[in-house]
């Protein structure tokens, strides 16, 4: 049977991003009538919803030859998903939260730069999968919704000490060397797109009399075989994920089970490990003091009135009305209330088009207005700087990580609690 953790964050990654599933074509042909399954509020969930996630679901396993649990087990596990999403929507609209357009479209193009594609190209791709774009998408835009509202209903109350992130950090240099010297054997797939399990049989047997790095000359297909499988040392951050999460669990020594990647499988040595004398390289920052006034675009405010409207707040200012005081007045930012002052604001944190408008800004002078992800701005850049923030980039990258940590911890008791508070029925056996 499938292992039960398994099969929970296979039906999150089915149910939530779209980006992820098979050809669904296969599914095109679904004509059984369609009923209510579940009632969640204002929502509901309907068998063909469910259906076609259990279906996809199967789907996945068989690609992965892995068992398929009870059907009652996986109708159960997606139908919770199913109602869970359903009731985060709801949440998220009542609270006045919501994915802008432009904020998602910027996402998605940073998809498309991070796999070497062009949007079309990832339209394209997306599409002969079998998935439509616009789903594809629709995903996206729920995963950033959910992670709107876990930032604003759990990890806004999250606090996290100065304590707790040195402890960790002190925890973290002690347990965890920075360099792994590594030794690698790699079988390569062959008929059928799968490695042989009489020459994988014989290569862990053969493991247990002899030295790895004989192994590795005999039967690896990996680029060091003749040298042994000696990989040399490595930088855990220059690791495949697949080696890295492997390496972490492992005493020197130790040799890992089989790894399945897509060119075949992988087996590894742990022949050393240290922390690196050199130090981390310094990160320096390109940050600017900024303050802004924002409009966003709604239904009210088009783009063109937006112009005007800004126009007019920039001739203002330019008459005399500080752009702390226009901001104050203007602004449907809540940095408003404090004149519009973002404070230093790291380039790298800038969303693209953003970064754009601040680049195009002249120091001391009322730039824009600019489109950006957010809305249309208004930016005053008072000072440009660049700053060693190293130490503060490690410190925040310890916060976020224990902030996450204690999100998931907390989110299934504030999912529970708010289940409790609205109205859900199940009708699967009506």
């Amino acid at each position: 049977m499938i292992n039960k953790k398994i099969l929970t964050t296979l039906i999150f990654i089915i149910i939530n991003v779209p980006g992820t599933l098979f050809n669904l074509k296969a599914y095109e042909d679904y004509e059984s009538l369609d009923r209510v399954v579940a009632v969640v509020e204002k929502s509901v969930v309907t068998k063909n919803e469910l259906e076609k996630a259990i279906n996809v679901i199967l789907l996945k396993l068989r690609k992965a030859e892995r068992d398929a649990p009870s059907r009652d087990v996986l109708i159960k596990e997606v139908l919770d998903r199913l109602i869970e999403k359903k009731l985060i929507i709801q949440y998220a609209e009542m609270i006045g939260i919501k994915v802008e357009s432009q904020y998602l479209d910027s996402v998605v193009s940073n998809i498309a730069k991070k796999n070497n594609l062009t949007l079309d190209e990832l339209r394209v791709k997306i599409e002969s999968e079998g998935l439509p774009f616009n789903e594809f998408k629709e995903g996206i835009s729920y995963e950033l919704l959910l992670n709107q509202v876990k930032d604003r209903e759990i990890a806004a109350r999250i606090n996290i000490s100065d304590f707790e992130i040195e402890n960790t950090m002190k925890n973290k240099k002690s347990r965890a060397p920075s360099e792994f010297k590594i030794s690698h054997i790699l079988l390569k797939k062959e008929s059928g797109n799968k490695v042989g399990e009489e020459k994988l049989n014989k290569v862990l047997n053969q493991l247990k009399t002899d030295s790895f790095s004989n192994v590795a000359v005999n039967f690896s297909q990996g680029p060091m075989a003749s040298n042994g499988g000696n990989l040399g040392w490595k930088k855990i951050v220059d690791l495949p994920e697949l080696f890295s999460e492997a390496i972490n669990g492992m005493n020197i020594g130790d040799i890992s089970k089989p790894l399945i990647s897509g060119n075949g499988i992988h087996i590894l040595r742990l022949d050393d490990a240290k922390n690196s004398d050199k130090g981390q390289k310094k990160i320096i920052s390109e940050q600017y003091n900024i303050q802004q006034i924002l409009i966003k675009i709604n239904e009210i405010n088009n783009e063109d009135n937006i112009k005007k409207r800004m126009g007019n707040i920039k001739n203002q200012i330019v008459e005399g009305l500080t752009f702390s005081e226009a901001a104050a007045k203007f602004s449907e930012d809540i940095s408003s209330s404090e004149g519009g002052s973002l404070g230093w604001v790291d380039k790298s944190a800038m969303l693209p088009n953003y970064k754009s408008a601040v680049e195009s800004s002249e120091l001391g002078k009322v730039s824009g207005p600019f489109p950006t992800e957010v809305g249309w701005v208004l930016l005053f850049i008072s000072d440009k700087r660049n700053k060693d923030i190293t130490d503060e980039s490690n410190k925040l990258a310890v916060r976020l990580e224990l902030v996450q940590k204690k999100t998931k911890i907390k989110y299934k008791d504030w999912l529970n609690s708010l289940k409790s508070q609205v109205h859900i029925e199940i009708l699967l056996n009506e």
